[in-house]
């Protein structure tokens, strides 16, 4: 008698779809991760102020001693203002709204049963939460420059962190960082990966001393082509700056006994300061990197860094929009570098 087997089935087998999805992409964020909270912005343009203080000289002369402050003389200092003198003034940013709506259909809702997922909805909030903090890094660390709102199709606009770290304003007039407070030329190095060695980054972190007075340590926020130059400082030093000349290769022991193999630089130690390298894939491009001192950089939210609310569901299913507002917060770009690097 002949029995059935499974290939002679040919109607009513049920689909195998196994409650699993795989999802690899996992990019941190580390510059809203980092970077701190900062005062919820009390209007749309959020402003604060910068301070400097005067150019010193040797005094040759001296006090005479026993003579008295002529009150309307050339010892009497203005701080603020001096007449021919700025020091301090104020800085500027817009704030800027982050959105992003989802809706399921009543058919996905109450009717279809998707592997994998307890919930269409929860599983939809869940993703439009993580594309508005991604979306809000990238903006943030952006060349982005502010805009008002014009009331049609341009809504206020944030000025990013690489339209902060910045020499060079032409063209940019809207809210644009007063000239005594823009990064030094000698602070923005622009020679690329291929010629990247320790000197170009010592007179990076010799420039902001000479701006701050101090050794400090900096977190690198660099694209992944960044942070591999890095590494090759470790096992190559170029003859000269010509960069169609060969490298020499340096030979490092090992221990014959070691069973792993490192090859990787985290952080980079100088004369005037180190720097913590922290990847990232939301810079402007994968060979560019931004030295920052955290105590003056910052995010500001309006109120929770992300809402959810509940849309109103006419019939096409339930929705939800989660929205957030934010601005980039630099409190003075004098104190920050940047490797402008295109290749």
């Amino acid at each position: 008698m002949a029995s059935l087997t499974e290939r002679n089935i040919v109607s009513g087998k049920r689909e195998a779809l196994a409650d699993i999805i795989s999802l690899i992409d996992a990019k941190s964020t580390p510059f809203t991760s980092m970077a701190p909270k900062v005062a919820k912005p009390g209007n749309t343009l959020f402003r604060w102020q910068a301070d400097s203080l005067p150019t010193v000289t040797s005094e040759q002369a001296g006090i005479v001693d026993g003579t008295d402050v002529d009150p309307n003389g050339a010892s009497i200092k203005n701080f603020v203002k001096d007449g021919a003198t700025q020091y301090r003034y104020e800085l500027s940013n817009h704030i800027q709204i982050f959105r992003q709506a989802t809706r399921v259909s009543p058919l996905t809702t109450d009717i279809a049963v998707i592997a994998g997922v307890k919930s269409e909805l929860a599983n939809n909030v869940g993703k439009a939460t993580e594309t508005i903090k991604r979306t809000m890094e990238k903006t943030l660390c952006s060349g982005n420059l502010p805009k008002a709102d014009d009331g049609v199709s341009q809504g206020y606009a944030t000025r990013g962190l690489d339209g902060w770290i910045k020499n060079d304003f032409t063209g940019d007039t809207y809210l644009a960082v007063p000239a005594p407070f823009r990064t030094p030329t000698a602070s923005i190095s622009t020679v690329g990966t291929a010629l990247l060695d320790e000197t170009v980054c010592q007179n990076m972190l010799a420039s902001v001393f000479e701006q701050t007075g101090r050794s400090q340590s900096f977190d690198g926020l660099v694209g992944y082509k960044l942070k591999q130059a890095f590494t090759n400082l470790t096992y190559t030093t170029r003859q000269n700056g010509n960069a169609n000349t060969g490298s020499v290769i340096r030979t490092l022991n090992r221990d014959s006994e070691a069973s792993v193999y490192k090859s990787g630089i985290d952080v980079f130690e100088g004369d005037f300061g180190s720097i913590r390298l922290h990847t990232s894939l939301f810079l402007k491009n994968n060979f560019c990197g931004y030295l920052l001192n955290m105590d003056l950089v910052g995010v500001g939210y309006g109120g929770n860094i992300a809402q959810v609310k509940e849309l109103t569901d006419n019939g096409g299913g339930p929705a939800r929009l989660v929205e957030a507002v934010a601005t980039c917060i630099v409190k003075n770009p004098l104190g920050l570098a940047k490797f402008d690097f295109t290749s």
